[in-house]
């Protein structure tokens, strides 16, 4: 008979009830599986900003170093992108603290 990964209390009602061959009444070792099973997704709140025009509301992003350069030799990434319009800007930079130019 084959249980998976049953909870203590439970392997142990069943070994009361007689229904187990051989088990002996103990502590289980901690399954990880177990608690990782157990866990629920939070889901994330709704965004509270609402924009009405281009520009009201802009995302930025930093990505890098990448271990490949471009053509230009830039390791960088920067990306803006309007929330409105959903348009994307993308610029390639040598260095980090070209951000700040």
């Amino acid at each position: 008979m084959r249980l998976g990964h049953m909870s203590e209390r439970g392997m142990t009602e069943l070994s009361k009830q007689g229904l187990l061959d051989g088990y002996k009444t103990g502590k289980l070792n901690f399954c990880e599986h177990c608690v990782f099973g157990k866990q629920c997704r939070v889901k994330f709140s709704m965004a509270v900003h609402m924009t009405n025009g281009t520009l009201d509301y802009i995302h930025s992003d930093l990505w890098g170093p990448s271990k490949v350069p471009s053509k230009g030799g830039g390791r960088y990434m920067l990306t803006f992108i309007d929330d409105f319009s959903r348009k994307v800007w993308i610029y390639i930079l040598k260095y980090k603290n070209e951000v700040f130019v």
